[in-house]
């Protein structure tokens, strides 16, 4: 039944997320994106290059077990996930622009995680299939967020306007839903959640968070885009770490770090939804 859930309901409830996201997007709002290639590449270097870095720093001032450290290296190379997205479009971020850099950064991994997983550890090596990362891309984020653009361009009436409203509130259900199907499917990591690794994987998190904030700021970027750069920056793709380590190096044990990032990294995510709630509440009032 838990796995039933992981391999079907937990795409499912992210595509339903990704669908939401699209219901307030138009093309306007890539084609701005498209105007600041810049900030793009940034975000880009600070996921892919700067979040690397960080890890390997924590390898050794933590003195991380092996199992661990290799699980963390693994990671910190993953690419954002389809979470990521609706995480930004629920905290008040930029969703073109989040999507944008989940596009491009799930197109690269596939070739950067195999050179680059072996350099802190050599007998370490994997190869994600191209085709198969490609595939769920689209399954996930893209065709959900082309439906819903196709639907926000096209439909207007008084009872789509309502569904829209309903399903920007049900996002957030369904992120809830797919937290409580990794813990569900994964009890077992309720034993390590005060240990050495539940602090490597926060503090992973909250100082890429802090690296995506302070990318940001050197382009004078306001809450909007810091939002973004420390949702794309911070938060990964545990999915794609849990593949690696299970099905590409066959190590399970390896899937222990990720597994813990991906019940951790909710605590960050919470509060950013939260702040980002009670400010719109504000506004109306």
């Amino acid at each position: 039944m838990s796995q039933a859930m992981l391999t079907i309901g937990l795409p499912l409830a992210l595509a339903w997320m990704m669908f939401c996201v699209g219901l307030t997007l138009t093309l306007a709002d890539f084609k701005r994106v498209g105007q600041y290639p810049g900030i793009v590449f940034a975000g880009l270097c600070a996921q892919l290059l700067g979040l690397p870095a960080i890890a390997f720093v924590l390898v050794y001032v933590f003195n991380l077990p092996e199992v661990v450290a290799i699980g963390l290296w693994i990671l910190a190379l993953a690419p954002g996930g389809a979470s990521s997205n609706a995480i930004s479009h629920l905290a008040g971020g930029d969703a073109a622009l989040s999507i944008t850099m989940t596009a491009i950064s799930s197109l690269i991994i596939p070739f950067s995680l195999p050179l680059l997983l072996p350099l802190l550890y050599p007998e370490v090596s994997a190869a994600i299939p191209v085709k198969t990362a490609i595939m769920q891309l689209i399954a996930v984020t893209l065709v959900p967020v082309v439906l819903g653009m196709a639907l926000n361009h096209f439909v207007r009436s008084a009872k789509f306007d309502a569904f829209t409203e309903f399903a920007g509130k049900s996002a957030l259900w369904a992120l809830f839903f797919t937290v409580a199907v990794t813990l569900a499917a994964n009890t077992s990591v309720f034993n390590q959640l005060f240990s050495q690794a539940s602090v490597a994987v926060l503090t992973l998190c909250l100082l890429g968070m802090g690296l995506g904030v302070a990318v940001s700021k050197l382009f004078r970027g306001d809450a909007k885009l810091s939002k973004t750069f420390a949702i794309e920056v911070g938060i990964q793709n545990a999915g794609t770490a849990i593949f690696v380590a299970v099905v590409q190096l066959k190590q399970p044990e390896l899937a222990l770090t990720p597994l813990l990032y991906g019940v951790l990294m909710n605590i960050p995510v919470v509060i950013l939804i939260a702040l980002n709630k009670r400010a719109v509440k504000s506004v109306a009032m």
